[in-house]
């Protein structure tokens, strides 16, 4: 087994997988050498004792063909001169490393363990975006509906007067929530707010207050 890694695509390529570049097969040049063997159809003469078989040739079974090497057909590997060899704890290492949020980038043709790149702006609104929705759809839960969708949807259900209630109120908090952090949105792009995470948005979204 050999573990390559692909400054080019920020891969890696393990043999075991990808095939060996070369194989190592039987000679199919090489023939099968023969022996003398005593014959086996002859019969002793009992007019002279001391006569010996004649001898005939067969092939040997005992002989082992040479192995050459030849290019294997099934390999996947890029051009030898694009791959790094790296070692089984190195390639370890660096997943270890990938799985606590770190990144593996390229420093020629070595892998090398980084930070992770600044989100940009439009990244942040969508993990912040999609973190306020968790929380609605999470309160709702809380409250025995399927999401924050399903809550609303009672709004407009009148038969049972609990439901109904409780959906208005689901769908008027939900509306305050998004214009809430529609404007704390406004207010970083207009630098009038610092840079914040999701978790200290969600934190400061209005309360939700339920009928009974």
């Amino acid at each position: 087994m050999t573990i390559f890694f692909h400054a080019q695509t920020l891969g890696f390529y393990d043999t075991r997988a990808h095939g060996e570049r070369t194989l190592w097969v039987p000679d199919p040049t090489w023939e099968r050498p023969q022996v003398n063997i005593p014959d086996p159809a002859w019969k002793a003469d009992s007019e002279n004792p001391d006569a010996q078989p004649p001898t005939v040739r067969i092939a040997d079974v005992t002989a082992e063909p040479p192995l050459v090497e030849v290019v294997n057909p099934a390999c996947c590997l890029p051009p030898a001169a694009e791959l790094s060899q790296v070692s089984a704890q190195e390639y370890e290492a660096l997943f270890s490393a990938q799985a606590s949020g770190k990144v593996i980038a390229a420093d020629g043709v070595r892998p090398v363990i980084s930070a992770p790149p600044e989100l940009t702006w439009e990244q942040r609104k969508l993990e912040i975006t999609a973190a306020v929705q968790q929380f609605l759809d999470q309160t709702a839960k809380s409250a025995g509906y399927d999401d924050i969708k399903n809550a609303i949807s009672y709004a407009d259900e009148p038969a049972v007067q609990r439901f109904q209630a409780q959906g208005q109120a689901f769908r008027a908090w939900r509306s305050v929530c998004w214009a809430y952090c529609h404007e704390q949105f406004d207010a970083v792009e207009q630098k009038k707010r610092e840079l914040f995470s999701p978790q200290s948005l969600v934190s400061e979204l209005p309360q939700l207050s339920l009928p009974e």
